[in-house]
């Protein structure tokens, strides 16, 4: 299984080699509001944007996952609740439950 990870791994490698060798001779002009860049390749442009995309996914992400962080402190905390409750209600005494049980058994004979 590790070998067919590792031609994956390796022929996306050429794919992106051979990506930024196919347009090192394209330039392109980034325009944004008033913003201009001078021309650059575009392999650099293409380059830049994924890693901002990298960066966007990175924090959003984190974001997720302290979310899901805090959600599961606040079920562990409700869980804990919870168990304390069933442990009160295990050791709660059955000796009130039968004096009561024997006065409905006396009114019923």
């Amino acid at each position: 299984m590790w070998i067919i990870r590792w031609i994956v791994w390796v022929l996306l490698i050429l794919f992106v080699i051979y990506f930024g060798a196919e347009n090192s001779s394209q330039t392109v002009q980034i325009s944004f509001l008033k913003w201009e860049t001078k021309p650059l390749q575009l392999w650099i442009v293409m380059y830049l944007c994924f890693g901002a995309g990298i960066l966007v996914w990175l924090f959003a992400s984190i974001f997720k996952v302290l979310q899901a962080k805090n959600e599961i402190r606040k079920l562990n905390k409700e869980n804990t609740s919870l168990k304390k409750e069933i442990y009160s209600l295990r050791n709660i005494s059955i000796e009130e439950e039968t004096s009561g049980n024997q006065e409905l058994e006396g009114d019923i004979l």
